[in-house]
């Protein structure tokens, strides 16, 4: 049973960051159509979660509800369900309070993104303005997982089979690995649109001697290469491969390098240099890849909340096809 729950808490978390992942997806090209769905999903899973409550879709009562998505009126309960983080989005649901409909009314914002984090002094102004403490009104997932990871065995492993267990065979690998990688580039700002650096190919166990790779790294570059096709199959959307490779090399890995760099080289020196000259100039000092490579693949699992895909690490996926492009190690002598 122990087992068996665990299993479930995995799969809820992990279907809970993919879910999140493709509303964030979603939200770029401004379709709020998962947004929508939300609602109701997400009323279903508070009410099996917090089972003293039971919420009921506010829209199906009063079309488009203001600032109300979820009701429990004996209980005196709301929740509004947004991605937007704003200081006006909170104040406008919070003004419901107001409302004589919703006196005594407890409200909280859930988001299906992260929570808004408001700086101090706007927390404090709309604490005192409304008479509530944020830290109890603003939740996300991570407050959502607490609860779920309170639930006791047989509920848990039965929440996982009512409303997450259903929801996994519409996110096939090649959709979890674009979702993924769509998450990490969404911070970047500045992205380049072609390769600098032609590093050309290498045949991958050559390559592997030619850096010293040590065999458990070598075990998992091999394991990741499963993934090679899905990966190139992708590159067709929004230049995505090119943005990743950005992301990955050109920031990621070249800093790694300057970092393994700065103790033989300069930094004013090492700064101006393109990641093949870092590549040339780790061969030069006899830099240690196993340490490098290792280095990428925990910089890369810190980025991203779903590390395991079908029992393969996610970080490992991505290492092992820039390896295999020549992206990553040096590739002669």
């Amino acid at each position: 049973m122990i087992h068996e729950s665990k299993l479930a808490f995995d799969n809820i978390s992990r279907m809970l960051a993919i879910t999140r992942y493709d509303i964030e997806h979603h939200q770029v090209i401004n379709d709020q159509s998962l947004n929508i769905h939300g609602e109701n999903y997400f009323r279903d899973v508070f009410n099996f979660v917090y089972d003293e409550y039971d919420f009921k879709n506010a829209n199906f009562e009063t079309q488009n509800a203001a600032c109300i998505d979820l009701i429990d009126k004996q209980r005196k309960m709301a929740y509004q369900i947004t991605t937007t983080r704003t200081k006006e989005k909170i104040e406008e649901t919070l003004l419901a309070l107001t409302k004589p409909e919703y006196a005594g009314y407890t409200i909280r914002i859930f988001y299906l993104l992260d929570k808004s984090k408001p700086q101090k002094e706007t927390r404090e102004a709309i604490e005192k303005r409304f008479n509530i403490k944020l830290s109890e009104t603003l939740l996300d997932y991570t407050d959502l997982i607490k609860s779920i990871e309170k639930l006791e065995e047989n509920r848990l492993i039965e929440l996982d089979k009512k409303y997450f267990k259903g929801i996994g065979y519409k996110y096939t690998d090649d959709i979890v690995l674009n979702l993924i990688f769509k998450h990490l580039i969404s911070e970047k700002k500045f992205v380049k649109k072609r390769y600098d650096d032609d590093f050309g190919t290498v045949d991958t166990n050559e390559k592997i001697e030619l850096n010293n790779i040590n065999e458990r790294i070598s075990s998992e570059i091999n394991r990741g290469l499963d993934y090679y096709k899905i990966i190139e199959d992708i590159d067709g959307e929004d230049n995505l491969l090119t943005n990743l490779r950005s992301l990955i090399i050109d920031d990621l890995y070249k800093e790694i390098l300057i970092s393994n760099l700065k103790s033989k080289v300069s930094k004013n020196q090492l700064d101006s240099k393109t990641v093949i000259d870092l590549h040339n100039l780790a061969n030069e000092y006899n830099l240690n890849f196993n340490k490098i490579i290792g280095n990428l693949h925990e910089t890369i699992e810190d980025n991203t909340e779903i590390n395991d895909f079908n029992t393969m690490n996610i970080a490992w996926i991505i290492v092992a096809y820039f390896f295999e492009i020549c992206d990553i190690g040096v590739h002669q002598s």
